[in-house]
């Protein structure tokens, strides 16, 4: 049988203890034997040495020599020859002795075979001393009978020896069986745990690389993160130097040219036809500019999130009649036939009316534009759980290699389509956008020659709209009632603070209306959480707040009065009659200017815009109604024109060179010959950045009253905005 890799380590174990052992025994035979031997060459006097003598002490020298040679490559037959030389020897010693008494030692042998030999041996060598102790003592020395004591007394003596010997050996062989099987599971214990401790210093060697890792791929996305921050920062710094520095150029540009065109009697008489061709290419290539950069703030600002997307419940077919009554003089403009096809009885659609009707004018125009005959037609049906738009055209197709790419910003498909067609290559971007923005998807189907089809889809049930137009953490829009977030119901006509609230508010989704009535027809609908109502025109008490929720059936529902930052705050607070954001148009300045009747002759224009100026003068040269327009480019020169001419009304830039236009303002309200005359800020600033502070009363109630925990808590609010503002200020002023 193969023995196992313990066993076998076991056996070579034993050996080894067997080789020390025999060296040991053989240290203290062969000495004996040499004993022996001398004394047999020098017997004492009267004694002479018989042979058995001779032959017991040269057999034990020899068999204790040639076992301690033979121990290391014959162990087994090293330990017979020692075993059997010391047996030999014992009996030669009887013999040559001639005492049964020396049957004792047969013993020795016996005891070296239980170190040496196995038990089978053992007991061999045990009855072989018991047959040599008794023929020696019977045969050789003639002793009496069994019943003698120096006979059965040693063969009992050698029995009871092997006997013990085996059990000490079983025993000992037992004991080294356990400590070896001890041992080796020690030694596995250990190989396992040196296994295990590999295993974990790999693991642990991993695992920091995987933090290293992981904190390399953080500081990564934190480097990432602030760089679209910056990026983003950017953009809207870009889009506010476009609105600043391009828009108000282009708005001279559009301004003079249209007076030019429309009214050639300003600069004495008609102008060549050649001349008004070529203005109204450069008029109409303003106003491309003109929607160009809209469309460009349009897209930064669904790309930054803070495009306010105000839903509503609205009917899908009086929608698209009205979007394709505004285009329809573009499409017959260019010789097409419109079609439309709608499907009746289709539900009522929560959405943004004005994005909506912006995506299919954008469809409309762009089919118009590349159709140069047939027929453009557009379709509403219902689709499974969406309302299906469908804008077909007989144009010149798309191909199949540039549909994938129709949907990229200023991507146009043909290269020579901006020249041919016109377009910027934002309307569709946009458009699927706004589409997206209300949880729906656009897309486009076409064969180069066979027209184009665009489809887009709107859902039909409110909890998916109103999920869709979740806002991302900078805007904010109307909500179905079913959405998580809360409902903040404003009431401003302001556009500026309904704009403010939409975007800047976080954690709410706002809803604005124009007055009470329609605030009430919406909380009925929505159940906000809060309203919020702007008392810049009209003061209100708690009395009349609790009255308003109480008609509004919101008596849990907190109500706040305050005056929203605006352009009515804006002109209370800068002590003005009125005030325009530039650009301004003809329609816009004679509408600012008719509440003052027919009292007002003289205008003066402190701008240091010459060009601004002289557009402002033109478009107040009216023959219906003509006005004496001066103009100064300083404050200093203004107020100087203000003593010297006594004009009629004021229009004046915020921004002037000498000074600031709200100082100019104090300066006329504090000389009471100049109290009282009518001022119109125009300013390319936005109205609510250029407010400085706006009357910060701030009036909450609750018609069903409030627990005190709740108060603290708005307290709590209020203190931690003013401490934030005291910072701000501070800061600011330091």
């Amino acid at each position: 049988m193969q023995q196992t890799p313990d066993a076998s380590a076991m056996a070579e174990n034993l050996k080894e203890l067997q080789a020390q052992a025999l060296r040991l025994i053989a240290f203290c035979m062969g000495p004996l034997g040499y004993l022996w031997l001398t004394a047999d060459v020098r017997p004492p006097i009267g004694w002479e040495a018989p042979p058995a003598a001779w032959a017991g002490s040269l057999l034990v020298l020899l068999s204790a020599a040639l076992s301690y040679k033979l121990r290391r490559r014959f162990l087994p037959l090293a330990s017979a020859l020692l075993v059997g030389g010391t047996l030999g020897g014992v009996a030669c010693a009887m013999m040559a002795f001639q005492s049964p008494y020396l049957a004792f030692l047969f013993v020795l042998p016996v005891i070296f075979a239980s170190i040496l030999l196995s038990r089978a041996r053992v007991l061999l060598t045990a009855a072989v001393a018991i047959a040599c102790s008794l023929f020696i003592s019977i045969r050789v020395l003639g002793e009496p009978g069994p019943q003698v004591f120096a006979v059965w007394f040693p063969l009992s003596l050698i029995g009871l020896v092997a006997f013990a010997s085996l059990l000490s050996a079983l025993s000992l062989y037992t004991a080294l069986e356990w400590t070896w099987s001890g041992y080796e599971r020690a030694r596995q214990n250990e190989r396992i745990a040196s296994v295990r401790q590999g295993e974990l210093r790999a693991a642990l060697k991993a695992l920091d690389e995987a933090t290293y890792r992981l904190e390399r791929t953080n500081y990564m996305l934190a480097l990432a993160r602030d760089q679209a921050e910056d990026a983003r920062r950017l953009k809207q710094q870009f889009a506010q130097t476009i609105s600043h520095e391009l828009r108000t150029p282009l708005n001279l540009i559009v301004g003079f040219t249209e007076l030019i065109v429309q009214a050639p009697e300003y600069y004495g008489g008609p102008l060549p036809a050649a001349y008004v061709r070529d203005l109204g290419i450069v008029h109409r290539n303003a106003c491309h500019l003109q929607s160009l950069i809209n469309d460009v703030l349009d897209l930064a600002r669904v790309e930054a999130s803070e495009m306010a997307i105000v839903p509503e419940e609205v009917d899908p077919e009086a929608l698209l009649r009205d979007a394709v009554s505004a285009a329809r003089s573009l499409v017959e403009a260019h010789g097409l036939a419109l079609r439309i096809e709608i499907e009746p009885g289709l539900p009522r659609v929560w959405l943004d009316p004005g994005r909506i009707r912006q995506v299919v004018f954008n469809l409309l125009s762009n089919a118009a534009r590349f159709t140069e005959q047939g027929w453009v037609a557009i379709s509403l049906k219902r689709r499974h759980d969406d309302l299906l738009f469908a804008v077909a055209d007989t144009g010149v197709g798309i191909a199949p290699d540039q549909l994938p790419h129709i949907f990229e910003e200023f991507r146009q498909v043909d290269p020579g389509a901006r020249d041919a067609h016109g377009g910027s290559g934002l309307g569709l971007p946009i458009s699927r956008r706004f589409v997206e923005l209300h949880g729906g998807r656009m897309w486009a189907e076409s064969r180069p020659g066979s027209g184009s089809t665009f489809f887009f889809t709107l859902p039909i049930a409110r909890e998916r709209a109103a999920a869709a137009l979740k806002p991302l953490p900078r805007s904010a829009a109307a909500p179905a009632p079913s959405c998580e977030e809360p409902v903040l119901l404003a009431v401003t006509r302001s556009t500026a603070a309904s704009g403010l609230l939409t975007r800047y508010l976080h954690g709410c989704r706002t809803v604005v209306v124009e007055d009470l009535e329609q605030a009430r027809n919406a909380a009925g609908r929505l159940l906000p959480q809060a309203v919020i109502i702007d008392s810049t025109d009209k003061d209100l008490s708690a009395a009349d707040l609790r009255q308003l929720a109480q008609e509004w059936q919101l008596p849990h529902v907190p109500f706040l009065a305050c005056s929203l930052p605006g352009e009515e705050s804006l002109r209370r607070q800068l002590a003005v009659e009125g005030y325009l954001a530039k650009p301004v148009n003809r329609q816009g300045l004679l509408d600012a200017l008719r509440p003052f009747g027919e009292g007002v002759d003289r205008v003066l224009v402190i701008d240091d815009d010459q060009d601004f100026t002289r557009l402002l003068a033109r478009l107040l040269d009216n023959p219906i109604r003509r006005y004496q327009v001066m103009s100064a480019r300083t404050a200093q020169e203004g107020l100087a024109l203000v003593e010297q001419y006594r004009p009629d009304l004021l229009l004046l830039d915020l921004m002037l060179p000498d000074m600031k236009g709200d100082q100019v303002i104090r300066i006329l309200r504090a000389d009471p010959a100049h109290a009282r005359l009518p001022i119109i800020v125009i300013s390319a600033q936005d109205e609510v950045t250029g407010i400085g502070a706006v009357p910060a009363s701030l009036l909450a109630t609750r018609a069903a009253g409030a627990p005190p925990s709740e108060v603290v808590r708005w307290v709590q609010g209020v203190l931690d905005a003013a401490l934030h503002s005291g910072q701000g200020d501070r800061r600011d002023g330091g």
